[in-house]
């Protein structure tokens, strides 16, 4: 990768993590390629880091940052090392920093060849940069801790990382994050897609049941529908039979009222033929 492009990439990086890990909080202001200007009309205290953090200030847009408009000086400072510029980060740059009173000054090399070693980070003590010591080897892995971030900075596969101590994650880029972000989703979904699955499932396994039942109410219809018409047969041959039975009845009624009628007629005869 060529150096520019790799120096571009870098502190896009890291402005970009330091920017998500305060994303809440509007009082911290993380800037990228900012004019930092330290004493109104002191030109040699005039200087564009590559990424800046403030605590303590508005993040809002600015197209310089003024100390002394602001009320205070970043309290860090990191310089990313390129072809044209890396002679000045271990000298003019760094005695301004050290002059402004940038408490963190951090240098990295994220090529090789221009510093030794790769990262190094400075703290201001008694007015003075004094040098971080770190773990590992200049070569290799090499971790220091920044105490104004509450991070650990880390060179790792030609990468600076920013180690979380509290949490023991690294704090993520972008992409990173983007990408878990949607590992993230897609868990999500994955998880909903198999509850809407479980649900179909239950659903389909009750509309079978309902599709059972329905086809047992039919039957079940069927079966009175022709209880229903053997009934009503039945009633008309009741009916029927009632009809006969009073018709019956009256043949009786009938018979009975004319033998009374004949044995009264005998009686009346009896009663004549009698009487002298």
């Amino acid at each position: 990768m060529p150096g520019n492009a790799r120096h571009a990439i870098t502190v896009a990086a890291q402005r970009g993590m330091l920017a998500l890990r305060y994303e809440h909080d509007p009082n911290i202001l993380v800037g990228m390629d900012m004019q930092l200007e330290a004493r109104e009309g002191k030109r040699r205290d005039v200087v564009v880091p590559d990424v800046l953090v403030v605590f303590g200030v508005p993040d809002k847009k600015r197209d310089s940052y003024k100390a002394w408009e602001e009320g205070k000086v970043p309290d860090f400072v990191l310089e990313v090392a390129s072809k044209g510029t890396f002679k000045n980060d271990l000298g003019r740059k760094k005695n301004t920093y050290e002059r402004m009173g940038v408490r963190e000054y951090c240098v990295f090399d994220p090529k090789g060849g221009m510093h030794r070693p790769r990262l190094q980070l400075f703290r201001l003590e008694g007015g003075v940069y004094r040098p971080v010591s770190g773990r590992g080897d200049p070569d290799g892995p090499l971790s220091v801790p920044s105490e104004s971030l509450g991070l650990e900075l880390r060179f790792e596969d030609d990468r600076m990382r920013l180690w979380d101590p509290e949490t023991r994650e690294f704090l993520l880029e972008h992409r990173e994050e983007r990408a878990g972000r949607l590992e993230e989703r897609a868990g999500r979904l994955k998880e909903r897609s198999g509850r809407l699955k479980e649900r179909s499932g239950r659903l389909e396994e009750r509309a079978g049941r309902l599709k059972e039942r329905a086809g047992r109410l039919k039957e079940r219809s069927g079966r009175l529908k022709e209880r229903s018409g053997r009934l009503k047969e039945r009633a008309g041959r009741l009916e029927e039979r009632a009809g006969r039975l009073e018709e019956h009845d009256k043949r009786i009624v009938s018979e009975q009222r004319a033998r009374e009628l004949e044995a009264e007629l005998a009686h009346l005869k009896e009663w004549l033929r009698r009487k002298p």
